[in-house]
C-alpha cells in the first residue's frame, strides 16, 4: 500500500516546493492527494497574488489533475463531522479531504492550524514541507537528489543551476536543502 500525503494548498503555491513534490511522487516515493477545494484555493492565491497570469495558473491546475488523476479525493466533505473541532475553520475541509484519502500524514506550512496531537491519534500526521521533504531523502537519497538536478537541467526562464534550486528550497525547507547541499558538498554543484 502506497504511503499517502495529502498536499495543502500552502505547499503547492511555490513552483520549486510544488514542482519537487510532484517529481517525488511521479517516483512512486509517496502518492499525492488533494480536494477540489484545496486546488481552489491554490489557483485563487496565485491569482490574487498575480492576476496577469490566471490563465497560466489554471492551465497549471490542469496539469496537476491530469498528471495525478488518482491524486483528487472523491467526496471530503462526509468526513467534515469526524474532523476535531480543534483544527482551525478555515482549515477543516483539509483535514476532512485527508481522511476521504485515507492518508498518513498532511503537509502543510500552516501547521499551526492543525491539532496535530489531537489528528495523531487517529494515526494522522502533520509535517511541514521541510520535515516531509527530509522524510523523502532518507527513504530515497539518490532518487532526491537525481530529481533535484533534473529540475535544474529543465528550467529555461530563468535557467537555473542545482545550487539555486536549493536556494530557492531554502526559503521554505530550510533543513531539507541544507542536508542536500551538506551531502553534495564536494560535488559540482553547477
Amino acid at each position: 500500500m502506497a504511503y499517502v500525503a495529502l498536499l495543502d494548498a500552502s505547499v503547492l503555491h511555490p513552483w520549486v516546493v510544488c514542482d519537487i513534490l510532484l517529481r517525488l511522487a511521479e517516483r512512486n516515493l509517496y502518492r499525492p492527494a488533494w480536494s477540489a477545494e484545496i486546488l481552489d484555493e491554490l489557483v485563487e492565491s496565485l491569482i490574487e497574488r498575480e492576476p496577469e497570469h490566471a490563465e497560466q495558473f489554471r492551465r497549471r491546475r490542469k496539469r496537476m489533475e491530469a498528471a495525478f488523476a488518482e491524486a483528487m479525493t472523491e467526496r471530503p466533505e462526509r468526513f467534515m463531522s469526524a474532523v476535531s473541532d480543534e483544527v482551525d475553520a478555515a482549515d477543516r475541509h483539509v483535514v476532512a479531504a485527508a481522511f476521504a484519502a485515507r492518508a498518513d500524514v498532511i503537509v502543510t506550512d500552516n501547521v499551526r492550524h492543525f491539532a496535530a496531537d489531537r489528528l495523531a491519534e487517529s494515526g494522522l500526521l502533520v509535517h511541514t514541507v521541510d520535515e516531509f521533504l527530509i522524510h523523502q531523502w532518507w527513504l530515497d537519497q539518490d532518487a532526491v537528489t537525481e530529481e533535484i538536478e533534473r529540475m535544474a537541467s529543465a528550467t529555461s526562464r530563468p535557467p537555473l543551476t542545482t545550487a539555486q534550486v536549493l536556494d530557492s528550497l531554502e526559503r521554505t525547507a530550510p533543513q531539507f536543502a541544507g542536508l542536500l547541499k551538506a551531502a553534495m558538498e564536494g560535488e559540482d554543484l553547477g
